[in-house]
């Protein structure tokens, strides 16, 4: 009896359902559940759709700017191997330079500009608006095609900023050279728009910033307005004064300072009448490089005045110039030098300090002097740099000679220089004294040998929002910019 008691009692509960709190709360759980749901779905294609964005525009702005870097980096290209014919020498043409450079023959000296290139910036935004630059246009074989001027500029519309490209022909070899994918020289105005290429769109930025030369005109320290440092004042006459009464140091005959001088009376460290190079108190000369003026006084005391002496600052490159004409070069007769053997006979040139030591970390250059009339006056460049500033050091040459014959001979050196390599030192937004440089001066430009480029990409903007940006920065040299090839 109690069983079937507590089996209608049970049916009765099962008969009365949930009760409508039990409903709402139920509701409101499934609501909850519905809405994170939904917003985790939402949040999930909103990241995936940023994210698709954020890889497009980098995938463009990578793309675009490795195509930009390629064109610039020909910037300046002026000098072309031309052939002449079976019975002669190639050669290289160098007559297109005045084509290449923006404006070489300027009346105004500040004003002359030997660079390849014009940069033209936006005043309201800051952003470059155009990149002009020239250069020649090759054969396959090097030889002179064209000369073309190439802008990378923007345009806008519809609020929307386009990266466009356009080539035009200045001149070329001859009609049969194709124009494309320039256009022909003289095209201008609407003529111009079938020869413009769509690079990219929704431009964010595109700067072009130039690499700031180290030697500038308007440069504050003084010493860097000139790329040569020696001889001072970019004069071509020098001395060389011999450095002697020390261990092992004997004199040399030098002709009069000038643009060239020439050594003679070498001694040798080869004992005749043993037939064997001399093992003990071994003898070497040493010649001092000094300003073309009057002398005295010790070499210390001339090395120690100013113009003679150098100071290097860490992290430049520097370059020692210099030729040596093939001895007695026209006169008919040979010369002794020519028996000069690398290895055993001893020439170099390098730096010595006021006290007469070697500077550390800063090795002489070994070098000799040409064997036949086809190695005369080829110029000998030597490029270094310093780990830590080195201060006060002359210009020295060390001869050591070991072979029988040699130490009779002479030899001369010609147009010495001691320059800052300008291809070499720049820097980007500030100077390397600190100062904020905003413009490059037009006769200055030929000093910049590197640009950096900085491209940034909106995808996916929306009422006027920045969307997702994809933006590459990189540093392009430009070696051919400039009087230098």
């Amino acid at each position: 009896m109690s069983c079937k008691r507590h089996c209608e009692r049970s049916a009765a509960i099962h008969k009365q359902g949930f009760t409508l709190m039990e409903l709402l709360v139920y509701m409101a759980i499934v609501g909850i559940i519905v809405v994170v749901a939904g917003e985790a779905f939402s949040n999930s294609t909103k990241f995936r759709i940023r994210t698709d964005n954020m890889i497009k525009a980098n995938q463009v702005a990578e793309n675009v700017g490795m195509l930009l870097k390629d064109d610039l980096a020909q910037m300046g290209a002026k000098s072309s191997l031309e052939s002449v014919g079976a019975s002669s020498s190639d050669y290289f043409d160098v007559s297109h330079i005045s084509d290449i450079y923006m404006d070489p023959n300027n009346a105004i000296d500040v004003k002359k500009d030997s660079s390849s290139f014009r940069i033209v910036n936006n005043a309201t935004t800051g952003n470059t608006d155009s990149l002009i630059f020239r250069r020649l246009r090759y054969d396959t074989l090097g030889h002179y095609e064209a000369i073309e001027e190439v802008a990378w500029f923007l345009t806008t519309a519809n609020n929307s900023t386009t990266l466009k490209r356009q080539c035009v022909i200045l001149d070329k070899k001859s009609t049969s050279v194709n124009d494309y994918p320039c256009a022909p020289k003289g095209t201008d105005g609407a003529a111009m728009e079938e020869y413009i290429t769509e690079m990219a769109t929704e431009i964010k930025d595109f700067i072009v910033q130039p690499g700031i030369p180290l030697i500038r005109s308007d440069v504050g320290n003084l010493d860097y307005r000139q790329e040569q440092i020696f001889p001072p004042g970019g004069g071509n006459a020098f001395k060389l004064y011999p450095r002697y009464g020390e261990t092992n140091l004997e004199p040399l005959l030098v002709s009069e300072g000038g643009q060239s001088v020439t050594l003679s009376g070498f001694s040798t460290n080869y004992n005749m009448s043993e037939g064997l190079p001399v093992t003990d108190g071994q003898l070497k000369h040493q010649v001092i490089v000094l300003q073309n003026t009057g002398e005295s006084d010790s070499w210390a005391a001339l090395c120690n005045e100013e113009g003679n002496n150098f100071t290097f600052a860490p992290n430049e490159e520097y370059e020692i110039s210099f030729k040596v004409p093939y001895p007695n070069s026209g006169s008919g007769t040979s010369d002794n030098m020519q028996m000069f053997v690398p290895g055993r006979d001893h020439m170099s040139v390098g730096f010595v300090h006021l006290n007469g030591t070697k500077p550390t970390k800063l090795n002489d250059f070994m070098f000799y002097p040409p064997s036949s009339s086809d190695g005369s006056n080829v110029e000998r460049v030597m490029r270094f740099t310093v780990p830590d500033s080195i201060k006060k050091v002359c210009m020295m040459f060390t001869f050591a000679i070991y072979s029988p014959v040699v130490a009779k001979g002479s030899l001369t050196i010609k147009d010495l220089r001691l320059k800052r390599r300008t291809s070499e030192n720049y820097t980007f937004g500030k100077d390397k004294f600190g100062s904020v440089v905003t413009t490059i001066k037009e006769n200055d430009k030929q000093n910049v040998k590197a640009f950096k480029l900085t491209l940034s990409i909106k995808r996916g903007a929306k009422a006027g929002g920045n969307g997702e940006t994809g933006e590459v920065t990189l540093v392009v040299p430009a070696p051919s910019n400039g009087p230098r090839d």
